[in-house]
């Protein structure tokens, strides 16, 4: 077992998942801090989302050592995740809610007897819902402005590279994408959330989400430039 009183001087995560998976959850946030490579936050964040890898991944064979149940994996990944956004510096939230929703499809994917509150579907759900940057109203608007600069570029053939990415781009654009990444997770809910005004909320932007996308004419703008490229025209 590792030393934790002292950092990491190499870059092992299988044993120090091992040496930290056994502390009691009081403790792990210190033995983190002692144990975290010396690194800027945000390569730290990386080491502890690699742990929460490690805790998702049933083949590993620390998690078939004695005593590392399934229970077990889902608090430490549970108080990992805690840490990253307690602790850390987080420039990219969607990562962290995706973490939360593939741990979510595990617990009911296994049957979880015991799964932190974190990980319940509807808590999940309503995490999700929370990171969406924008209302939906705002969102059409971006889409609307996306289709627009998209279908543009492309009538003016615009080649793809940073020329196309500058004419493409507009503020609200990013948190646009965002949103759409969060609503490709969101179907996997709509059956399985049990509190009305969250079923509510989820099907609300199920809703819109497909008039968010580039749409049918753009797509075939596309699909346009993409055969005379192939076709080297």
């Amino acid at each position: 077992m590792m030393n934790l009183n002292s950092p990491s001087d190499r870059y092992n995560p299988i044993a120090d998942y091992r040496s930290l998976i056994r502390i009691e959850p009081q403790q792990l946030p210190e033995a983190l801090r002692r144990l975290a490579p010396p690194v800027p936050p945000g390569r730290r964040a990386r080491w502890v989302l690699t742990l929460v890898d490690i805790a998702f991944t049933d083949y590993y064979p620390a998690n078939k050592e004695q005593g590392i149940d399934l229970e077990l994996r889902l608090a430490f990944a549970s108080s990992l995740l805690d840490f990253v956004e307690q602790e850390l510096d987080v420039h990219d939230p969607v990562t962290i809610t995706r973490e939360y929703i593939k741990f979510a499809r595990l617990v009911v994917q296994k049957g979880a007897r015991e799964a932190p509150a974190s990980f319940q579907v509807d808590a999940v759900a309503a995490r999700l819902l929370d990171g969406i940057p924008c209302t939906r109203e705002q969102a059409l608007r971006a889409a609307g402005v996306r289709r627009g600069r998209y279908r543009r570029a492309l009538e003016a053939g615009l080649s793809q590279g940073q020329e196309f990415d500058r004419a493409v781009s507009f503020e609200g654009g990013a948190e646009l994408l965002a949103v759409i990444v969060l609503l490709a997770e969101l179907p996997w809910f709509q059956e399985k959330v049990t509190a009305g005004d969250l079923a509510r909320e989820v099907r609300a932007w199920l809703d819109i989400a497909p008039q968010l996308e580039l749409g049918d004419d753009v797509e075939e703008l596309l699909a346009n430039r993409r055969r005379r490229r192939a076709g080297g025209l």
